[in-house]
């Protein structure tokens, strides 16, 4: 049996391949190496992945992860996953490696990440040529959800939301300053509860301040990420993840602002990675 595994911030989906097949998946918490630790990773999974699998007929397995983008933080993951499966080969890879080939298989290309968090990278073919550092939420992540998500509470908590959509706001979460703060400084997971106000953009997106909010920060993500790799307009923009596919509208109309042809949009991965999986 083999695993694919896809994991960002949020959540981790677990492919299943037997004879050359894709069987089944299934879905666990997410899997960061900058937010969870070995022990983590181990016991926040343990019993999800007993209920739909032995383990011990596990023999490889492929990690693609957010947070996985050096030795150290892939030795990380690799310790939670040795601990549950003892018998398997296993591999840990950047998330951003496996989106380039699921997005561009064979191709060159850029690939782009617009999650809770965002990334992008040049790509050859077969590895990945160039990445301008997306560094996290807190310096990074233009475009993402955390990016669009924080852009928004800046603007509640300063009282710079429009009239009507300040009390939509208040009406659906009920809360205070303190409680964003609390939620932001002092509990697990920031980017998570930031990105999570993407729902509330989506909603409104008919709502011309909401469609400005990720016009801004897609615009910001090319300014930032896509237009520094060299010769950036000569290749395809192919992005996955649900920042990029609910709002890929606006993502194309940014994308021709700044001279780039858009390619494959996919929300997820999984298909796509198993397939390259399976033919290579």
């Amino acid at each position: 049996m083999i695993l694919v595994i896809d994991s960002g911030s949020t959540k981790t989906e677990w492919s299943i391949i037997e004879n050359n097949r894709f069987i089944s998946s299934f879905r666990s918490g997410g899997i960061n190496p900058y937010f969870h630790n070995d022990d983590y990773i181990y016991n926040n999974n343990i019993n999800s992945i007993n209920q739909n699998i032995d383990r011990k007929v596990v023999s490889e397995i492929f990690f693609y992860g957010a947070g996985c983008s050096s030795e150290s933080k892939c030795n990380i993951v690799f310790k939670g996953l040795a601990r549950i499966f003892e018998n398997a080969k296993i591999e840990v890879y950047h998330d951003l490696l496996g989106a380039a080939r699921a997005l561009c298989g064979s191709k060159a290309g850029i690939a782009g990440i617009l999650g809770t968090g965002s990334n992008s990278c040049k790509y050859d073919g077969v590895d990945i040529v160039e990445n301008v550092k997306s560094l996290g939420y807190f310096f990074g992540d233009e475009g993402g959800g955390v990016h669009i998500g924080k852009t928004l509470i800046i603007d509640f908590l300063k009282n710079n939301l429009p009239i009507d959509l300040r009390k939509d706001f208040i009406c659906k979460y009920n809360l205070s300053i303190e409680d964003i703060l609390d939620s932001v400084y002092n509990k697990t997971n920031p980017n998570k509860f930031l990105a999570s106000f993407t729902l509330f953009v989506k909603d409104n997106i008919n709502n011309e301040y909401c469609y400005d909010i990720v016009e801004k920060c897609f615009d910001l993500y090319f300014k930032e990420q896509i237009s520094q790799y060299f010769e950036y307009n000569k290749y395809e923009l192919n992005c996955l993840g649900s920042v990029a596919y609910n709002f890929k509208d606006i993502l194309n109309i940014v994308a021709k602002k700044h001279n780039v042809k858009l390619g494959k949009i996919i929300i997820n991965p999984n298909q796509d990675l198993i397939g390259y999986h399976l033919n290579i």
